[in-house]
């Protein structure tokens, strides 16, 4: 089956990233009209510019968090928040405090009773757990609006948080919620720049989908860089913790460098895996996993990758993520 999205689609519309630049510059709408992408126009790419600046110009005003959910964000990384202030805001947001009580119930979770209140339910599932639910409801508000797309980038993106938990499971990798949002929010720059420009991005999709292209060098031709600098700026501007948007802005290129990030080889390895799997636009069934750096790095063996790849596959099937 072809992919091919309408052009309805189009209607519905880091500090440490931008070097020594600071964060992200505002845009100056007069260097890049904001239909520029969708005449055919490439935006600069002078190797000089430092990076930041080119996603600015391209991209714009970079999503924001929503500001409930930003908050309950802050007080998870409080030590000294308690349960009951949680619950409060949460409270605040009926979509947040319904889907906070429907996943405590889900099967994923495996709870010994039916959890009928929303207290009961963040006594239960705990902080970490709170987090990667604040972060898999913000996500699926984002890919909402991005039309024809959202099933596959939705499914990619939930598939590859449950593959890199998976791998932080086996290797016993110590924050595993951690790994979930990773690899959950992995390609959230392709949803900004699907926000931006969904015209020159659905022919992208259609291009890696049908034709087995590269992603990220489908984007590097277009915009002059990835989707997953677009991420890291995202995860820098949302004050993630650094291995967090590390992992984010390298999961393509996972250099192992002197102090390498596990977290960053589990997220790509998770990534690789959905790919193999067929779990989004990129299909590589043929992919040989145990010639993935990540997974060498990370000690998986043949055995241990086939044991990774089938429950991870039955794990999707059975629709394990859910919201």
């Amino acid at each position: 089956m072809r992919l091919q999205m309408s052009k309805a689609a189009e209607s519905e519309g880091g500090n440490r990233l931008a070097g020594k630049t600071g964060r992200l510059p505002e845009r100056e709408k007069t260097d890049f009209p904001d239909d520029a992408l969708e005449r055919g126009e490439t935006p600069p790419q002078d190797p000089e510019l430092p990076s930041a600046i080119r996603v600015a110009k391209v991209v714009g005003d970079l999503p924001a968090m929503p500001h409930i959910a930003a908050q309950v964000l802050d007080k998870l990384s409080d030590e000294d928040t308690n349960p009951r202030e949680i619950h409060q805001l949460i409270t605040q947001d009926q979509a947040l405090a319904a889907r906070v009580l429907k996943v405590a119930n889900s099967p994923f979770y495996g709870a010994s009773r039916s959890i009928s209140t929303l207290k009961d339910a963040v006594m239960f599932m705990g902080f970490d757990s709170i987090r990667s639910l604040i972060m898999t409801a913000v996500l699926k508000s984002m890919y909402s609006k991005v039309g024809l797309a959202e099933q596959l980038l939705w499914e990619h993106s939930t598939g590859c948080g449950l593959a890199a938990r998976k791998i932080a499971d086996e290797l016993r990798y110590p924050r595993k919620e951690e790994a979930y949002m990773a690899g959950l929010m992995h390609d959230v720059g392709k949803t900004a720049l699907f926000l931006h420009a969904p015209g020159t991005m659905r022919d992208i999709m259609e291009e890696v989908y049908n034709e087995g292209l590269d992603f990220a060098e489908a984007e590097q031709r277009r915009f002059g860089f990835t989707h997953a600098l677009v991420g890291g700026a995202i995860a820098n501007k949302w004050r993630f913790a650094s291995t967090i948007e590390d992992a984010i802005a390298d999961h393509h290129e996972p250099e192992p460098g002197p102090t390498p990030s596990q977290l960053t080889q589990i997220v790509n390895g998770a990534n690789a895996i959905c790919h193999k799997l067929e779990v989004g636009p990129t299909r590589r069934p043929d992919l040989d996993l145990t010639q993935v750096k990540s997974m060498k790095f990370l000690g998986l063996g043949p055995e241990r990758i086939e044991n990774l790849v089938v429950a991870i596959g039955e794990a999707l099937r059975a629709n394990a993520v859910p919201l």
